[in-house]
């Protein structure tokens, strides 16, 4: 079970921009973001088990937003050292092959090693249950052993990386900051998931399009 992060939890340096090149209102580009990533690592790991999302899954179960507002109240969020991150190398064949259904073109075949590393001392936003028994409850209501907290979403420019100088035009670092956990509130991993693009490529659409496959992999590739 997916549970997606709380719209508060979106931090970006680059709005102005991305608004300006995607020619919608931030609210609407906002919303696209947190379902459309959210729709990504469902796919990613629908690949190989069933997966529901208490955000893309509540037109057709309605009752899944009242297991969200569930999920929040009894969730707390704190910085903490990144957990190593334990990604199923077996599994990318299968993601792939969703990620390439899911947006009909192709996907790149990137494997865990090449994966946007983690340094050791990274700090992340991780999801505190105040309650763990909640998930022992939505458990034995869905059958969901495995629950996915997306906590933020943030890009950040990275000035340290000009890759046109001339041009002024930076690396632009994509994070999905996440927790996983069992059904008895035992933590399985925590860390954020990221991808990059440059600072002079804005639109919406192809920052998803170009760096949410990547977050998907690595996130899915998390899940037991």
């Amino acid at each position: 079970m997916i549970i997606p992060y709380d719209p508060q939890f979106y931090l970006s340096d680059a709005d102005h921009d991305i608004m300006e090149a995607t020619k919608k209102e931030p609210q609407k580009v906002r919303e696209s973001f947190r379902k459309t990533v959210d729709l990504y690592i469902q796919h990613a790991i629908g690949s190989f088990r069933p997966c529901i999302s208490l955000l893309n899954d509540a037109d057709s179960l309605p009752e899944l937003k009242e297991a969200l507002m569930l999920a929040y109240s009894k969730t707390g969020y704190r910085y903490e050292k990144a957990m190593p991150l334990p990604v199923q190398k077996e599994r990318v064949d299968s993601v792939n092959k969703a990620l390439k259904k899911l947006s009909r073109e192709n996907t790149d075949s990137r494997t865990a090693h090449n994966y946007h590393v983690v340094p050791a001392d990274a700090k992340y936003m991780n999801a505190v249950l105040s309650k763990p028994e909640i998930l022992q409850e939505l458990f034995s209501v869905y059958g969901t052993d495995i629950f996915v907290f997306l906590n933020q979403f943030e890009i950040k420019t990275n000035y340290k990386n000009c890759l046109d100088i001339a041009n002024k035009v930076y690396q632009r670092e994509l994070l999905i900051h996440f927790s996983v956990y069992d059904y008895t509130g035992k933590q399985i991993a925590g860390s954020y998931a990221m991808s990059s693009f440059p600072s002079d490529s804005n639109n919406a659409s192809e920052i998803m399009k170009n760096c949410f496959p990547e977050i998907a992999r690595l996130i899915a590739g998390c899940i037991p």
